[in-house]
């Protein structure tokens, strides 16, 4: 399946390249100098002459408590400004993955007050959900670095043993990556139903997303880990223009194959067909 995304995603690339890389880099740039402008503006509060004098002629605590809130605050809209740019994004590889057309506009869709919310709520809940599955995965391989530095540090043992730490630690991060990413793939679909459907909650798209995602876990992290080498490959052949719309276009092309994979199936089935002779979906 894999195989067949990337050809169906470089057709729909043809002539559509520098477009599509121009929506990417416009939300990149925008996110990047919304955040670059507030960590520079609250920094440059911080140390300024009337801050300062507010501590002096006002009770220092209440100052900086009244101040964090204001930082919280800006940094809550900044979280949504974002997401709603991230939405749009999608929005428009989703679209261009089903109708092979792009329109920059919808790179600002969610920024209106009736979608904004949806976006932010959707991102802080898959932004919470992966936190929480992160530290659950990788507890035990930060355990094992920091245990196998200790005892290199503070104890004498064979190299032997050392390695064995060493290569153990790879081991159980390796696999520990690989579930992660696959925990991962199961709320990636909830882009592109709260893109597609508007009347859609927060809630129901997770839950259709981790629902119609089954079965198509490990095809979807085989192809995101088949661009590794086409990542690697921009330091010195493919250039970045070419690589990111490929690699998000893809994404948005197998998404919306595999969901639409199922509408195709009969009423009363759930599972797609398989074909045990050649181990292919249908």
């Amino acid at each position: 399946m894999s195989g067949f995304i990337k050809i169906r995603a470089k057709e729909l690339l043809l002539g559509n390249t520098i477009k599509l890389f121009f929506v990417s880099f416009t939300a990149f740039i925008l996110k990047v100098i919304s955040s670059a402008s507030l960590i520079l503006l609250t920094n440059a509060f911080l140390i300024s002459p009337f801050l300062q004098n507010l501590v002096i002629k006002y009770n220092s605590f209440l100052v900086y408590f009244i101040y964090s809130l204001i930082v919280v605050t800006l940094y809550l809209l900044l979280f949504l400004f974002t997401s709603c740019l991230k939405m749009g994004e999608k929005a428009i590889y989703f679209m261009h993955s089903k109708t092979g057309k792009t329109k920059f506009k919808y790179l600002f869709i969610f920024l209106r007050p009736s979608q904004s919310f949806r976006a932010f709520y959707l991102s802080f809940r898959l932004f919470n959900l992966k936190l929480l599955w992160a530290i659950y995965f990788f507890s035990a391989p930060i355990f094992c670095t920091f245990l196998t530095i200790f005892i290199y540090m503070n104890t004498s043992i064979y190299s032997v043993v050392l390695y064995t730490l060493i290569i153990g630690t790879a081991i159980l991060t390796s696999i520990s990556l690989f579930y992660y990413n696959c925990l991962k793939a199961r709320y990636s679909y909830a882009f592109n139903y709260l893109c597609t459907d508007l009347n859609l909650t927060v809630k129901e798209a997770i839950e259709k997303s981790i629902t119609h995602s089954d079965n198509f876990i490990k095809d979807y992290v085989i192809l995101k880990s088949s661009f590794l080498p086409w990542v690697l490959s921009c330091l010195l052949i493919f250039p970045l223009f070419y690589v990111i719309p490929f690699f998000k276009l893809s994404e948005a092309k197998f998404i919306t194959f595999t969901d639409g994979l199922r509408f195709a199936l009969p009423q009363n089935a759930y599972l797609p067909y398989i074909d045990k002779k050649s181990n292919r979906i249908f």
